[in-house]
């Protein structure tokens, strides 16, 4: 376009100054430049930010005080409910739409000279150029401090009569950044070009035809968006009652959910479609002597870059505590109901790149010469044609997601009497959930579709006169780069306990069963993946016209280039880390100096950590070139040149694939069932103690590679019919193939799970009396597995045709013998890389030891049993998959010829090279530790005589 606007500057300054004159017999020619250029421009850019911030504090503090003896205080029930709820959000959205559509059309007026005159000339040019670029740049953060609380006081110098007490909190906290950029651009061209005839009787100068179509199209987004969330959220239920009489408490609790989500979204969407149209005609020519040939210059370019970039941050941090307090002081009895503290914690870091491009180049192009008809001396025609498309694609998506987690359960009732307690159950129920998952993605789709056709017009002339010639050239370009990387990292602190605590003067009326259960679940989930698909189709037909001379006129030339390079370049980084410390306790301590009556104790816990990290590449490269080349018929009297024929398909594809994954799972698991009671005289009847833990650890790590590439070529050339008396050159063919695919593919994985597990029941026991004890038991469940897979996989498929037809010859005398060339060469070079790595370490330690200290006898104790279950499991897979498949077909043929005497002879070569070479390296490697301690070790001190129930470790 710049070159064009540059001529029409000098043609118009050259004009105005008046730099001379030229005379014709005739008026000239006439000329025409038809110019059309379109220019869009886009630029957007969304910077939104979004801050959200709460401190919500809801307190319940009742006092009641009464100081005389006898005189009741009497209390309703207390409660405090806070529902806080904190929302951040920022939303950066851009959409650009570009349609450019340009329609040409250039008809040249038909030219009559006697001689000397110039030749028609045209030029036609077609510019269209779109250029967008976004920014989409989103940033959300929300912080919230949540504190319910619920303290009622009661003092009273009689007696204290409480109704129920609790403490319920639902805090949710959420930041939600989303960034997104959505472009089509669409460029539509129809360009026609129309020779005028032109009759001139000598000296003339041949036609001129020019015809441009460029259509460029430049895409470049860009989406940022981050995430943070922090949540401290504090939920209390603390209710004291002092009184000197007796203590009547109603049922206590302190219940928490609490949510913390931090999701952050950048995403890239691009469709470029470009489709182009171009004829150009030439006008017949018909000269005496001495004239040019006329000149048909057609060139189709299309260009597509897309560049996309997208990152997403997402940070989430939670701190959640959750206790049950109640303080019973009395100088008589308390009877307490039942006290719980029950907590869902949830916490959540979401980071998802995505990046989405797909770009359609479709080029239409028809050239065709007009007939030349002279007597002698003339130039031949010339034809040039050439088709380009050219896409590149880049594209880098990065999600990292934090997620981390502290959750504080506690259930710590505290009675202190100078008489009896009766109290009822008391528990810690704790549900913790934290996860961090990242996502990073990108796709892309290239679609080259070509079609071109060139055919020569017929050429009449009595002697001297030139050949025509043809050239004709379709390329298709498509070059993918994809950079995928996702970190997800998910670290959890969770402690769950259950500590009553009684301090009695006299006996224990009777005790509820005591429990803390704890489930804690931690996950980091990272996900690289890259997917590209490129689709190239060539279509080319060249078609010489016939030729007619009576002597010495020079031979048709025809040269037909197909190239198709295909490039793509993979790599996906996925990184995972989970890390979780949790702790389970119930650990009841009583003294008592009389005789009490206890419930059962148990602590359960179940935790599960999980580090999943899939790294994924796959490639998909389909070329198909159809080239078909026909030479026409030559009528020679004597001395004429043979025609010449050239035709090349080069099919070049490319992959390279990297794929990363490295997980990593460390769990610590604490479980322990620790009740401790001192006692002043005997125990009348205690229920069992136990202690249970589920513990799961896993580390998961998966790279991949997937690579297709197939390459199909038709070539087909076939040389025209000769005829000549004496003295012609023969004809010449040359017709080449190539075929060449390389792919590297290398895949790493690494998976490390590290687990400490400890379980334990320890109740203690220190009795002056005569205690009969209930069964006692610890039992553990744990599994640790490391797993790595590393995998590659490719096909290659080679599909060759070629066919060389060579034309029939007739000879009297003293001609050349026709030439013929064939090579089809197919090259297929694989290389794979597959490294596993696994390491799975196992700490477990399953304890069950009882300890009493008896002064008088043990008149009866239960079972007591430790039974321990512990699997540790490495696993590292390697493995590399390759198929190659070459397929060529060539038919070489040369037509009968017939000859008077004198006459070279036939010449044919016909080559076929088929190599393919594959080199896989594939290494797995596991390591597998595992260190277990299982034992069941009741210690009994005993003054009289023991009764003992069955002790087992399993």
């Amino acid at each position: 376009m710049k070159r064009h606007l540059i001529a029409l500057g000098i043609a118009v300054l050259a004009l105005a100054v008046g730099v001379g004159t030229a005379t014709a017999a005739n008026d000239p020619p006439p000329g025409a430049d038809q110019l059309l250029g379109q220019l869009a421009g886009a630029t957007q850019g969304a910077p939104v930010a979004g801050t959200a911030g709460q401190t919500a504090s809801n307190a319940s503090l009742p006092v009641g005080i009464s100081g005389l003896t006898g005189v009741a205080v009497g209390s309703g029930s207390a409660s405090a409910t806070q529902t806080a709820t904190n929302s951040a959000d920022a939303d950066a959205t851009n959409k650009s739409s570009t349609d450019q559509t340009a329609n040409a059309t250039q008809t040249g007026g038909s030219s009559s000279c006697t001689s000397g005159c110039g030749g028609a000339g045209q030029a036609q040019a077609i510019d269209q150029s779109a250029l967008t670029n976004q920014n989409a740049d989103a940033e959300a953060a929300a912080q919230q401090n949540a504190i319910n609380a619920n303290v009622p006081v009661s003092i009273a110098g009689g007696n204290v009569s409480g109704g129920s007490s609790s403490a319920d909190q639902t805090a949710t906290n959420k930041a939600d950044a989303d960034a997104s950029n959505k472009s089509t651009t669409d460029q539509s061209a129809t360009a026609t070009q129309t020779g005028g005839s032109s009759s001139c009787k000598s000296g003339c100068g041949g036609a001129g035809q020019s015809q441009t179509v460029d259509q460029s199209a430049l895409t470049k987004q860009d989406a940022d968006a981050e995430a943070k969330a922090k949540q401290n959220a504090v939920n209390a239920n603390v209710p004291v009652s002092i009184a000197g009489g007796n203590v009547s408490g109603g049922t206590s609790s302190a219940n928490q959910t609490a949510k913390n989500t931090a999701d952050a979204s950048a995403n890239n969407k691009s469709s470029t479609d470009q489709d182009a149209t171009a004829k150009q005609t030439g006008g017949s020519s018909s000269c005496k002597s001495g004239c040019g040939g006329a000149g048909q210059s057609q060139t189709v370019d299309q260009s597509a870059l897309t560049k996309q970039d997208a990152d997403a941050d997402a940070k989430a941090k939670q701190n959640a505590v959750n206790a049950n307090v109640p303080v019973s002081i009395a100088g008589g009895d308390v009877n307490g109901g039942t006290s719980s503290a029950n907590q869902k914690a949830t916490n959540k870091a979401d980071a998802d790149a995505s990046n989405k491009s797909d770009t359609d180049q479709t080029a239409n192009a028809t050239q065709t010469g007009g007939s030349s008809s002279c007597k002698s001396g003339c130039g031949g025609n010339g034809q040039e044609q050439n088709v380009i498309q050219d896409s590149k694609t880049k594209q880098s998506a990065d999600a990292d997601a934090t997620a981390k987690q502290n959750a504080v359960n506690a259930n710590v009732p505290v009675s202190l009497a100078g008489g009896d307690v009766n109290g009822g159950t008391s528990s810690a129920t704790q549900d913790a959930s934290n996860k961090a998952d990242a996502d990073a993605s990108n796709k892309s789709k290239t679609d080259q579709d070509a079609t071109a056709k060139q055919t020569a017009g017929s050429s009449s002339c009595y002697s001297g006169c030139g050949g025509n010639g043809q050239e004709q050239n379709v390329i298709q370009k498509s070059d993918t780069k994809q950079d995928a990387d996702a970190d997800a990292k998910a670290k959890q602190n969770a402690v769950n306990a259950n500590t009553p605590v009684s301090i009695l003067g006299t006996g224990l009326s009777g005790s509820g069963s005591s429990s803390a259960d704890q489930t804690a679940t931690n996950k980091a989930d990272a996900d690289a993946s890259n997917k590209s698909s490129t689709d190239q189709d060539a279509n080319a037909t060249q078609t010489a016209g016939k030729n007619q001379c009576w002597s010495g006129c020079g031979g048709n030339g025809q040269e037909q280039n197909v190239v198709q390079i295909g490039k793509t370049k993979q790599d996906a980084d996925a990184d995972a880390k989970a890390k979780q410390d949790a702790v389970n306790a119930n650990a009841p301590s009583l003294v008592v100096g009389g005789d009490p009556s206890r419930g059962s104790g148990s602590a359960m816990q179940d935790v599960s950590n999980k580090a999943d990290a899939d790294a994924s590449n796959k490639s998909n490269t389909d070329q198909d070139a159809t080239a078909k080349q026909v030479a026409g018929d030559n009528n020679c009297w004597s001395g004429c040149g043979g025609n010449s024929q050239e035709q090349n398909v080069i099919q070049f594809g490319k992959t390279k694939q990297d794929a990363d994954a490295d997980a990593k799972a460390k769990q610590n698991a604490v479980n322990a069932n620790a009740p401790e009671s001192i006692l002043g005289t005997d125990l009348t009847r205690s229920g069992s103690s136990s202690a249970d833990q589920k513990a799961h650890n896993s580390a998961d790590a998966d790279a991949s590679n997937k690579s297709r590439t197939d390459q199909d070529a038709n070539a087909t050339q076939t040389a025209g019919k000769s005829e000549c008396w004496s003295g012609c050159g023969g004809n010449g063919q040359e017709q080449n193939v190539v075929q060449i695919g390389k792919t590297k593919q290398d895949a790493d994985a690494d998976a490390k799970a590290k687990q400490d597990a400890v379980n334990a029941n320890t109740p203690l026991l220190v009795v002056g009396g005569d205690p009969s004890l209930g069964s006692s038991s610890a039992s553990q469940d744990v599994s640790n597995k490391a797993d790595a897979d590393a995998s590659n996989r490719s096909s290659t498929d080679q599909d060759a045709t070629a066919k060389q037809t060579g034309g029939g010859s007739k000879c009297w005398s003293g001609c050349g013998g026709n030439g013929q060339e064939q090579n089809v060469i197919q090259i297929g070079k694989t290389k794979q890389d597959a490294d596993a790595d696994a390491k799975a370490k196992q700490n477990a330690v399953n304890a069950n030891t009882p300890a009493s200290v008896i002064g008088d006898h043990l008149s009866g104790s239960g079972a007591s049993s430790a039974t321990q279950k512990a699997r540790n499991k490495a696993d590292a897979d390697a493995s590399n998959k390759n198929d190659t498949d070459q397929d060529a077909t060539v038919d070489q043929k040369l037509a009968d010829s017939s000859c008077g005497g004198g006459c070279g002879g036939k010449g044919q070569e016909q080559n076929l090279v088929q190599k393919s070479k594959t080199k896989q390296d594939g290494r797995g490697k596991s390591k597998a530790k595992q260190k277990l301690v299982n034992a069941d070790v009741p210690f009994t001190l005993s003054l009289g005589k023991e009764k003992r129930g069955k002790a087992r470790a399993e």
